[in-house]
């Protein structure tokens, strides 16, 4: 997604159990960088779209894919990193829009999608990567009161969402879009979201965490222990520079002040030894 566009989308997370290396934090909220298997697409058409005009990317009947977007977006879902754990690629993977046109042999289920992408980004843009461990900064994110107590904008909920997220499935896996709630109301077992502020309704602590890690640019560590589904709601002023936004908007509460008032939780300094896709190689691909 580009920085620049406040797209609102309906997200699932699944949480992973994240795990302590001596001397530093080890983020374990999602894997390291995938890197096989690897899957193939029947045909593929990439072309330059020189009028810069984008189209979402879409998996349809039969195992066709198209999308009209930077190859950052089939890199980040394709190697399960965001570009802020991307090493190595030159400016182009994020700002050059190609059209893209594939028919697989049949369609994929969803999380076999990822091969394709790394599939086509190694037979047609050359990729070649590798993974290395990597200091830099990150956040913990801590409860902020010593008894535990959590702010108004996180409340637990005690909604069974495997028939929910079952549904969620099928329709990702036929192609059918997603079911954004309507306007003003709470999803039901994901998160909407998009800039600085996120909805949730039996979510999952994954997406507060994946958002304030896009937002940051940083890696966020759950460190909070806290388990099970949540209501949110929450809103800052933006993360990033950016043009100015909306008086209503600036006058939001910074992202540290926002996650004590709103969610009970604090963002921690910290230093961590983090995955990284190191990019090798890559090339502008051959047009057809």
């Amino acid at each position: 997604m580009a920085r620049s566009r406040r797209r609102f989308l309906v997200l699932l997370f699944v949480l992973l159990p994240s795990s302590l290396v001596p001397g530093y934090w080890c983020w374990a909220q999602e894997p390291g960088p995938i890197l096989s298997p690897k899957r193939s697409f029947d045909v593929a058409s990439i072309k330059v779209n020189k009028t810069q005009t984008r189209a979402p990317m879409r998996w349809g009947p039969g195992g066709t894919f198209i999308m009209g977007l930077p190859i950052q977006t089939i890199l980040t879902i394709g190697y399960g990193v965001p570009m802020y754990r991307v090493v190595g690629a030159p400016g182009w993977v994020n700002t050059v829009i190609f059209d893209i046109d594939a028919r697989a042999g049949g369609p994929p289920v969803i999380n076999e999608r990822g091969a394709y992408y790394r599939g086509l980004l190694e037979e047609r843009f050359g990729l070649k990567a590798h993974v290395e461990q990597r200091e830099m900064d990150a956040y913990a994110l801590v409860l902020a009161h010593a008894d535990g107590r959590l702010g108004p904008g996180l409340r637990r909920s005690t909604v069974d969402c495997d028939t929910v997220i079952a549904e969620n499935r099928r329709r990702a896996e036929a192609g059918e879009p997603p079911r954004p709630p309507p306007p003003g109301a709470r999803p039901v077992c994901g998160s909407v979201g998009g800039g600085s502020g996120l909805t949730a309704g039996a979510a999952e602590l994954t997406g507060i965490v994946a958002m304030l890690s896009a937002g940051l640019e940083r890696p966020v560590i759950n460190k909070t222990g806290l388990t099970g589904r949540f209501d949110i709601d929450f809103r800052s002023a933006p993360m990033r520079p950016g043009p100015a936004p909306a008086p209503s908007i600036a006058e939001l509460p910074s992202v540290f002040t926002a996650v004590q008032e709103q969610l009970g939780l604090k963002l921690e300094p910290t230093r961590a030894l983090i995955p990284v896709l190191v990019i090798d190689h890559i090339e502008m691909p051959t047009e057809n």
